[in-house]
């Protein structure tokens, strides 16, 4: 079989950095082409050339057998090369059909105005084909996150794509949803359509995709068949190093309660929450997307109103009518959403890290004190091995598993005693885990409490001391994180085992 597109010897340089070095793949038609790498690797600078953002410093793309050179993603698009990435590009106010034929919409007989019965036609026969419930006339903004990624694989059907890039097509999907996903994934294949798949996610490489090539730096490492390498030996080619622990386990010990949560209810998103977190361990939570999980957690945070019950914060009971009064109890979160909650994307990392700080102990005469910022932000800069040219450097220039260290780092610069982490390594690469977990660690045995939300089973057992799971907004089980498995939580997080009870 030939090959459907090849990257050869490509070399991309930007000003003062070489992106690339010698970068050469090759994907074909029917199968799932893992693209794998830590931040910083080089993805996203290949699949750009591959789709006509960048053209190379050197080296040829090959299409089709020929050689061929894009100047804009367009000219990519009506060639057959499209890219679904991982924030959506979905107009939230305009139908599906409308979504789906953007910028190409079909025409009456006189050319000027959109034959919209037609269009919609059109979009609920790829629907139909897709088998997925979703009507050519609903409005994007009343869809899922998953039914939002079916609609962009719609596009890529009506556009008859013969290469599709999936950029963490996962990365907001529960384990149902993502299930899914993998359903269309492998009708795209019976289409003889060859699919890029990034993700840091190694249960689900191994699960979908077939080939991996990996990069490094910048540069070529390996290609390889999954079938014919393990998981311990993918992340070792990744990282250039093996690592023995990826979850940095360790024996914590337990102290006093410092949150409880009594019968807390939050209208249509949660009802009769109840537990408590103590210094000294980990809360993981876990649930399907859509279980009240982020709800709660925003609630307790002080960013949404509560509808009735108590929190205790070291035993006493508080009503934060804002973030800013849980700061001051010393709680801090990581948002879900880095990029648009948790960071000043165009503010530096200087600005960022010292903002939850910025209160009167830290100005001078009621001006801003440059100087303790500086010294404070390059100390955490370093504590933390942020890796960034400056503290002055822009927050959106770094990587996504630096982005989320800046964020931990301004809440420890903060002194909070509890932190709340939703989906704290969303998008970033299996190296920046292994980090963020040894933070973890750290700032637990030195006697924090972290309540920890993830939609990764695996990372939820292997950082947890106790696992709380949650269902249609409500808690449906406590487990330790001894003996606990992905099908218990599985069971109880889409409400089986209450199903089962009932039914006994």
């Amino acid at each position: 079989m030939k090959p459907c597109i090849q990257a050869v010897h490509i070399y991309k340089h930007f000003p003062g950095v070489q992106a690339l070095t010698d970068i050469s793949a090759d994907f074909y038609p029917g199968e799932v082409h893992a693209l794998l790498g830590e931040n910083g690797a080089g993805k996203s600078t290949l699949i750009k050339i591959l789709s006509g953002v960048y053209t190379p410093t050197e080296g040829q793309i090959i299409y089709n057998g020929e050689q061929v050179s894009f100047d804009n993603p367009g000219q990519a698009l009506d060639a057959g090369i499209a890219v679904i990435h991982q924030e959506l590009s979905i107009a939230n106010d305009l139908t599906v059909a409308q979504n789906i034929f953007l910028g190409m919409e079909p025409r009456k007989k006189n050319g000027y105005f959109v034959d919209t019965r037609r269009m919609n036609e059109l979009a609920q026969e790829a629907l139909d084909f897709m088998n997925v419930a979703i009507r050519a006339t609903d409005v994007a903004r009343d869809l899922t996150a998953a039914q939002q990624q079916m609609v962009e694989i719609a596009k890529v059907i009506v556009h008859n794509a013969k290469v599709v890039v999936m950029d963490e097509p996962t990365s907001s999907l529960s384990e149902h949803e993502i299930n899914a996903l993998f359903t269309q994934i492998n009708m795209l294949k019976e289409k003889n359509v060859a699919v890029i798949y990034i993700s840091h996610r190694m249960k689900e490489i191994f699960q979908i995709c077939d080939r991996a090539t990996i990069l490094r730096d910048g540069c070529f490492v390996r290609t390889c068949l999954l079938s014919e390498i393990t998981e311990r030996e993918l992340v070792t080619s990744m990282v250039g190093r093996e690592m023995k622990d990826y979850y940095n386990r360790q024996k914590h010990t337990r102290g006093k309660e410092t949150l409880r949560v009594e019968n807390l209810c939050g209208g249509r998103w949660f009802q009769n929450i109840s537990f408590s977190a103590y210094s000294g361990e980990i809360l993981g939570v876990a649930g399907l997307i859509g279980a009240g999980r982020t709800e709660v957690m925003e609630t307790i945070f002080g960013a949404r109103k509560r509808e009735s019950g108590k929190v205790f914060v070291n035993g006493e009971e508080v009503n934060f009518e804002s973030p800013k009064d849980a700061i001051a109890a010393r709680i801090g979160m990581v948002t879900e959403d880095r990029r648009r909650t948790g960071l000043m994307l165009q503010s530096t990392v200087r600005e960022n890290v010292v903002l939850p700080s910025l209160t009167e102990n830290h100005k001078k005469f009621n001006f801003l004190n440059f100087k303790w910022e500086k010294e404070t932000a390059k100390e955490y800069v370093d504590k933390l091995g942020v890796k960034t040219p400056s503290i002055e450097t822009l927050i959106a220039n770094l990587s996504g598993g630096n982005q989320q260290k800046v964020i931990l780092a301004k809440w420890l610069i903060a002194s909070s005693d509890i932190l709340i982490l939703d989906e704290p390594t969303r998008g970033i690469d299996v190296n920046a885990k292994s980090e963020f977990y040894a933070l973890m660690n750290d700032y637990v045995a030195q006697g924090g409490t972290v309540i920890m939300v993830s939609s990764e089973l695996p990372e939820i057992i292997g950082i947890s001391d106790r696992i709380l799971v949650m269902h249609e907004g409500k808690l449906t089980g406590e487990l330790p994180y001894e003996g606990a498995t992905e099908e218990e939580i599985i069971t109880l997080a889409s409400g089986s085992a209450e199903n089962t009870a009932k039914g006994a």
